[in-house]
């Protein structure tokens, strides 16, 4: 009787803006201590985290270790869940107050747990906390969670596991990009939410993702995910320099890479024409680049479905503009002015040569000079002869 009196006086005085915030806390610690059940100390949590005051953090993170000195797994099945649904309501409140100074026993509950909502709560709040010194422990529980699902606890590890995507998104540490990245993929189902957690999470939570980029492009065997990482290189806010390094790496990869299955050529292709395609927006100018170029221009099949990427590698060569691009670009237009003079080149051939005009348009490289003068004096269509004049007038 006394304790229910206590416990009706309490939640009166709630109302009541009698005390200063510090007188608060020493009576509504004191009303918690006096409560005999965590059904009760639930009630007079809740309404302690009305108050939204950090002030408060002491007296929560001490509730919480007494929660973890008791054994959260002791006790009838009753005590074991008033037990795990108090602890879920102090850890979410100090994440919310962002008391980093009450992570150490935030992780104690996460690491004592088995029960996947308080784990993730726990998670969660150590990112909303920016608690980075426990980056390396949640990115290795997500890492593995997202290998595969064990038997049987396929929803609590993606309970688990979109607590985790949460909190390393929150903390906003690079050592935790990578899991995130590759939970996006993941095996989760659609309902959990978490593959669309943690692409949006690991759209933001670093500027610079490059480094675990570049790790996930090498090391990964899906192309589909090798894809992924070179785009989101690309649309992050990465330095120029990084993304174009990162650009021409995967399209050295898709050059030496070797495919008999149609559907995986296709992939390596698209990842090629996306490198591609990073390094005309990047405006790449690195002699390094070309060589790379040649090779995709050599590649080509003389078919449909190698004319993207070939005519790519040629816009490509135009923004780069170097002696090595107008070297390569002025010997490909002599061998298509010899084949020219036999009328050998095809419809597709002068779709190229169009291109590769274009191309030397754009690079403004003298070293094309000689090949166009040469150009001029064969039977090529109009069109294109009336393209290489314009291209001699925009030269130095």
């Amino acid at each position: 009787m006394k304790k229910s009196l206590l416990l009706g006086a309490a939640l009166a005085l709630f109302g009541v803006n009698a005390f200063a915030i510090n007188e608060n806390v020493i009576v509504w610690e004191e009303i918690y201590k006096q409560m005999d059940s965590n059904a009760q100390r639930y009630q007079i949590m809740l309404k302690i985290m009305e108050f939204k005051d950090r002030e408060f953090t002491p007296m929560l993170q001490s509730a919480l270790d007494g929660l973890i000195a008791s054994r959260l797994d002791l006790g009838s099945s009753g005590e074991r869940h008033d037990k795990i649904e108090l602890a879920k309501l102090l850890v979410t409140e100090l994440g919310n107050l962002k008391s980093v100074e009450a992570a150490e026993s935030v992780f104690a509950a996460y690491k004592d747990t088995a029960d996947a909502v308080l784990k993730a709560a726990a998670a969660e709040s150590l990112g909303n906390m920016r608690a980075a010194q426990y980056a390396e422990n949640l990115a290795f529980d997500l890492a593995a969670i997202n290998v595969g699902p064990v038997a049987s606890q396929g929803r609590d590890q993606e309970i688990v596991a979109l607590g985790l995507v949460r909190g390393l998104g929150a903390m906003r540490s690079p050592v935790g990009f990578e899991p995130v990245f590759l939970a996006s993929f993941g095996w989760y189902s659609g309902k959990s939410a978490v593959k669309e957690t943690a692409k949006d999470a690991s759209a933001a939570m670093v500027d610079d993702p490059t480094e675990s980029l570049l790790k996930v492009f090498l090391a990964n065997p899906s192309l589909d995910i090798k894809l992924a990482a070179l785009e989101t290189e690309l649309n992050s806010k990465a330095p120029t320099d990084k993304k174009r390094d990162m650009a021409r790496q995967a399209l050295a990869w898709g050059v030496d890479r070797a495919e008999d299955d149609a559907i995986r050529i296709r992939a390596v292709q698209k990842i090629r024409l996306t490198a591609m395609n990073g390094l005309v927006s990047l405006e790449d100018k690195s002699a390094d680049t070309v060589p790379l170029l040649v090779r995709v221009f050599e590649m080509d099949k003389k078919n449909d479905a190698t004319l993207e990427e070939t005519a790519r590698s040629l816009v490509a060569m135009g923004v780069n503009g170097t002696d090595a691009a107008a070297s390569y670009m002025a010997s490909l237009l002599t061998t298509y002015n010899s084949r020219q003079r036999s009328q050998a080149n095809t419809a597709r051939d002068k779709m190229l040569i169009k291109q590769l005009l274009s191309s030397m348009q754009t690079a403004k490289n003298p070293l094309v000079k000689n090949a166009l003068l040469q150009a001029q004096y064969i039977n090529y269509d109009n069109g294109l002869l009336r393209q290489m004049e314009d291209v001699l007038k925009a030269l130095p």
